[in-house]
């Protein structure tokens, strides 16, 4: 029987290229919001998403709390606001949220105005998994920008050049 080799799993999963978002939340705890690169479709129908967030954090605490979070995903052109939620940009460390501009929809939880996609939750479910929690949240509106994703791959951000598609057939050529 082999070794669990942990250092691969985690370099297997730093080449793993994922969209970059910001997962915000306001109530009563307080407004706040945190960078992460783990969500996803929980479910189609009902409209559902997953996302990750560390447990430790206050943006975490704040979501519990008030049983609401958006993720905004972020365009290609907010670097800035990645950088800023993941706690890098010393000038808006005592107001993230004065990086850029930011609305409300459904819930009233923190929306990139110019984000690429916005998924207003109310939180469903939530589960404690190691380091994090996994919040499962329906999703009450959506906003959708033009642009293309901000992704993050080997420890740093990357932008799509283009927004071609590829067909199967393209691929065995």
């Amino acid at each position: 029987m082999s070794q669990f080799d942990s250092n691969l799993f985690k370099l297997a999963m730093r080449r793993a290229a994922t969209a970059v978002s910001v997962v915000t939340t306001d109530g009563a705890a307080g407004r706040y919001g945190v960078t992460v690169s783990s969500f996803c479709t929980a479910t189609a129908d009902p409209p559902q998403m997953l996302a990750c967030v560390f447990k430790a954090s206050a943006a975490a605490a704040a979501i519990r709390a008030n049983r609401l979070f958006c993720i905004n995903v972020l365009d290609r052109t907010h670097l800035h606001v990645a950088d800023t939620f993941a706690g890098r940009i010393e000038r808006w460390r005592n107001d993230r949220f004065a990086c850029d501009q930011w609305k409300t929809l459904a819930t009233g939880a923190p929306v990139l105005e110019q984000g690429l996609i916005a998924l207003d939750c109310t939180l469903v479910s939530e589960t404690e998994l190691s380091t994090h929690f996994v919040f499962v949240g329906h999703v009450e509106s959506v906003a959708v920008n033009e642009g293309a994703p901000l992704l993050y791959a080997d420890g740093h951000y990357r932008r799509m050049a283009e927004r071609d598609q590829v067909s199967a057939e393209d691929l065995v050529q």
